[in-house]
C-alpha cells in the first residue's frame, strides 16, 4: 500500500505480547492490525533484536475486533495537511499511515494519555480524530467527520481531571449537532440541568461537578453541605475516610472549650449530641476524633464531653 492511497480495510485484533528489555520483561495489551501482527510474528519467529537489545515475545491474539474503518481517513488526511503545523511533521511525514484506529474508548485514552508522540501521529475512534500538533506535545487537532472543531490537551484532561471526565466531554461531541461543534458550544449538547441551590448550568463533563446528585461544587462547599454529609455520617455511626474531608477548609476548623476535650487540637462540629474533631492545616494529618455529651444544662460548652472514637482515615473502600 502506498502512503498516498487510501488503504483497504483489514482485519483487528486484540493481543497480548511481552516487551524483553534489559532484561526485564513488559506486558503489553494492544490493539493492532492483521498487517501489524504479521510483522511481529515474523519479527519473533526470526528472532530478532534490535539494536537496543529487546526483543518481543509471546504474543497472544485476545480477540478479533472487526474491520478497520477507513471511511474518513482521506477527509482526515486533507484536513492534516491544511494544518500549519501537522504538515510540518518529518519524522515520519503526515501520511496515511500516520492513522491508527481504537476500537475502545479505553485503549484510545490509553493512547491519548501516554504523550510523546511524534508531530502528525493520528488517533481515531469511530468518526472523532485525534492528530497531534506538536512534537512529543499534547496538543491534538479534533475533528468529527468533517469537521475540524477543537484543540484539545487530551493528556493533560485526563491526568488531572480523570478518565471520567474526560469521557463526558467526549460523548457530548458525540452527541452534538454540526453546529454546535463548529460554535465551540457541543457541551450542551444532550440533556442540561440546573444546581437546585443556584442558577449554575450543570452537565457531566463541566468544570462545575454535581456531588451529592443535584448540587453544583460551588454550592456544596460555600453552603457548607459537605460538613452537614460529615455530622450526618458520622451520627449514623459510620467511620469517615479521606474523600469526606476533601472539601473541609480552614473556615471549617475552630477551637473547642467543652469540657473533656481540652486536649483535641480542633474541631470542625459540634452541638448536643457529638464533637468531631479534625486538626485541620497539621501536614498529612487523617486523625479522627469523635466526642460524645455525658452530663450539662444543654450548651454544648458547658457540656462533659468523651472520647468514644479515634482513628485515622483511611481510602474509601
Amino acid at each position: 500500500m502506498k502512503s498516498n492511497q487510501v488503504p483497504a480495510p483489514q482485519p483487528m485484533f486484540e493481543v497480548t505480547y511481552n516487551y524483553n528489555y534489559d532484561g526485564k520483561v513488559f506486558p503489553y495489551q494492544e490493539e493492532m492490525t492483521e498487517s501489524q501482527l504479521r510483522r511481529m510474528e515474523k519479527y519473533i519467529t526470526d528472532g530478532g533484536v534490535n539494536q537496543f537489545g529487546s526483543f518481543y515475545s509471546n504474543l497472544v491474539i485476545v480477540k478479533e475486533l472487526g474491520m478497520t474503518d477507513v471511511s474518513n481517513l482521506e477527509i482526515w488526511l486533507e484536513i492534516g495537511m491544511k494544518n500549519p503545523w501537522i504538515v510540518r511533521a518529518n519524522d515520519p511525514t503526515f501520511t496515511y499511515n500516520s492513522f491508527s484506529e481504537c476500537k475502545s474508548l479505553d485503549y484510545l485514552i490509553s493512547k491519548l494519555e501516554s504523550g510523546n508522540w511524534c508531530q502528525g501521529q493520528a488517533f481515531y475512534y469511530k468518526n472523532m480524530c485525534f492528530i497531534q500538533q506538536v512534537d512529543s506535545g499534547d496538543e491534538w487537532l479534533v475533528i468529527r467527520g468533517g469537521i475540524k472543531f477543537e484543540s484539545w490537551s487530551c493528556g493533560r484532561v485526563i491526568r488531572e481531571d480523570g478518565k471520567e471526565k474526560f469521557i463526558n466531554q467526549l460523548n457530548r461531541m458525540f452527541a452534538a449537532t454540526d453546529q454546535q461543534l463548529r460554535t465551540l458550544e457541543y457541551m450542551d449538547a444532550g440533556e442540561v440541568s440546573y444546581c437546585e441551590h443556584c442558577t449554575n448550568k450543570m452537565f457531566p463533563g463541566c468544570d462545575k461537578i454535581y456531588l451529592r446528585g443535584t448540587t453544583c461544587e460551588d454550592c456544596y462547599i460555600s453552603k457548607k453541605l459537605h460538613l452537614q454529609a460529615i455530622v450526618d455520617k458520622v451520627k449514623s455511626g459510620e467511620r469517615l475516610v479521606k474523600s469526606d474531608l476533601k472539601y473541609l477548609g480552614y473556615r471549617d476548623s475552630f477551637f473547642g472549650i467543652g469540657k473533656g476535650m481540652e486536649n483535641n487540637r480542633g474541631l470542625i462540629f459540634w452541638d448536643t449530641e457529638v464533637a468531631i474533631g479534625y486538626p485541620y492545616g497539621e501536614r498529612d494529618s487523617l486523625e479522627i476524633t469523635i466526642y460524645k455529651p455525658i452530663s450539662g444544662n444543654g450548651n454544648p460548652t458547658q457540656l462533659q464531653w468523651q472520647l468514644v472514637d479515634e482513628y485515622k482515615a483511611e481510602e474509601d473502600k
